[in-house]
């Protein structure tokens, strides 16, 4: 999952320009076919929010406003490791900005909260009250708009890539396999309309489907004839599949590319 995410307040011009471009890339990804490996959020100006929605994903972008002094409409994109900062113990939730967020998410949830985070900054004129961003963060909030909307169609391409159902065999790339299933030899399918999900189990006395090793660069397969015969996903085509983990079942998640 890449999960990006707009922070700021629309009331204050220029200070918005994160959640404009966050419903502009919204309304954009509404217009195309629906994309379960992307999610775009407006958290506004609560941070708190942050640290949850960022919650299982593997990628994860937060778009801001700025006042560092730069040029205008100067687009900054930072590590987010550069930018975390350990909330103060007198902190409370209203002051709980997305800067502590990707500080308390890593601390709290561990392996769950994206280690690859991007800080998408540009550099604010105005952050008075006000409805409309200034000339400058418009143009460069275009800017932003439109380098994240190519990131999301590379995003969604490497997750495809790969993952496929043909004669009641799903195949599995290696990358996938090592970040999922690393150790496993075993797995659950359950098929819940219209995703088909697929539980790692860890000890070979719990049964499941086999996932076999396929080639030698580490590609997998998991042929399961009766299961997918049984809920009609048998064929002969090949149907490409794009997934993203799922940490409320602890299961890859799959669906089928229309």
């Amino acid at each position: 999952m890449l999960a990006i995410i707009g922070c700021g307040n629309l009331n204050r011009s220029d200070d918005g320009v994160g959640v404009v471009v966050a419903q502009r890339l919204q309304r954009w990804l509404a217009s195309l076919p629906p994309e379960p490996t992307v999610r775009v959020l407006d958290c506004g100006t609560a941070g708190m929010e942050v640290m949850f929605q960022a919650r299982g994903a593997q990628a994860l972008v937060v778009i801001d406003a700025c006042c560092s002094g730069s040029e205008p409409g100067a687009v900054f994109e930072v590590p987010g490791s550069e930018l975390a900062a350990r909330p103060p113990p007198s902190l409370n939730l209203h002051d709980f900005r997305w800067e502590h967020a990707l500080f308390a998410g890593r601390q709290i949830f561990k392996e769950a909260f994206p280690a690859d985070v991007t800080a998408c900054l540009i550099e604010a004129v105005d952050t008075g009250l006000g409805l409309n961003l200034s000339p400058p963060v418009e143009r460069a909030a275009g800017i932003v708009e439109a380098q994240l909307q190519r990131r999301i169609k590379a995003w969604s391409r490497r997750q495809r890539d790969g993952v496929t159902l043909k004669r009641s065999a799903l195949h599995l790339p290696a990358a996938l396999c090592a970040r999922y299933f690393s150790g496993c030899e075993g797995v659950i399918l359950q098929w819940r309309a219209p995703e088909l999900l697929i539980m790692p189990v860890r000890h070979a006395a719990a049964g499941g489907y086999l996932l076999k090793q396929r080639n030698r660069v580490g590609d997998r397969v998991i042929q399961a004839a009766d299961f997918f015969h049984e809920h009609g996903l048998d064929g002969e085509s090949e149907r490409p599949m794009v997934g993203c983990w799922r940490p409320d079942v602890a299961a890859l998640a799959l669906l089928f590319v229309n």
